[in-house]
């Protein structure tokens, strides 16, 4: 829901100040441009990671609208295996809409922790490898869960091709690097401060991940761009 406001706004004095001295900086167009996307990435991120920090987990609005998301696709009669489940903060939300939740992480700390502070009786942590779980285990799984797992992976399209024969949909949750012009001024000067997170591999931009999941005869029913994150339910075939 959007805002309405008067036209005649209050004098914001830092950014006036602000306008003075960027009159007065001896720089080039490009110079003041990218200390100006820096300073913006720098205080982007500050805001974000102290976000995490004022809502609860649930309350956070990437949570929210991703819970919200999922409740139109899944339900009770559904088997779900949520990939590098860290805490298990996704897996709880799951279990609360299908029926069987499994997480599963290499992180046996995270795995001890997801055990603790979650505890359900369609819920199982296993601190395992995903793959060799999937060929080893009898039990069927409807849906697979990727969130924010795909940009850290150095390959990206060879790891769907390898889970996708285990599945019927595919729930993608990742960073938008489209979610504002930034982004692609960064991309064009070449500058550093460009990822969201220090371990991704990739930032993603909305047409990129089409395409490779088309090519991996994944079909994208429904997506969602809020809030900087892409969210897509996908089936596995086309």
């Amino acid at each position: 829901m959007g805002v309405r406001m008067e036209r005649r706004k209050k004098r914001v004095f830092l950014l006036s100040l602000l306008y003075r001295i960027d009159r007065a900086l001896p720089f080039s167009k490009e110079r003041k441009l990218r200390w100006y996307l820096d300073l913006e990435w720098i205080f982007d991120r500050l805001a974000m990671e102290t976000s995490f920090k004022y809502y609860a987990a649930a309350e956070h609005p990437h949570r929210r609208y991703a819970t919200m998301f999922l409740e139109r696709h899944l339900n009770a009669g559904h088997a779900v295996l949520d990939l590098g489940c860290s805490t298990g903060d996704v897996s709880a939300v799951l279990a609360e809409l299908a029926g069987n939740v499994v997480g599963v992480d290499h992180d046996e700390a995270s795995i001890a922790r997801a055990r603790q502070k979650h505890q359900a009786a369609n819920l199982t942590f296993l601190h395992m490898d995903a793959l060799e779980f999937l060929r080893n285990s009898e039990k069927r799984f409807d849906v697979l869960v990727l969130s924010h797992i795909l940009e850290h992976l150095d390959e990206p399209e060879a790891f769907l091709e390898r889970f996708k024969s285990y599945f019927k949909w595919i729930y993608i949750e990742l960073p938008d690097f489209d979610k504002t012009f930034l982004n692609h001024y960064r991309q064009h000067l070449k500058a550093d401060l460009i990822h969201t997170d220090d371990d991704h591999v990739s930032e993603f931009d909305r047409d990129e991940l089409r395409g490779m999941l088309d090519r991996c005869g994944i079909q994208v029913l429904e997506s969602e761009y809020r809030f900087g994150i892409q969210r897509l339910w996908c089936r596995v075939g086309t």
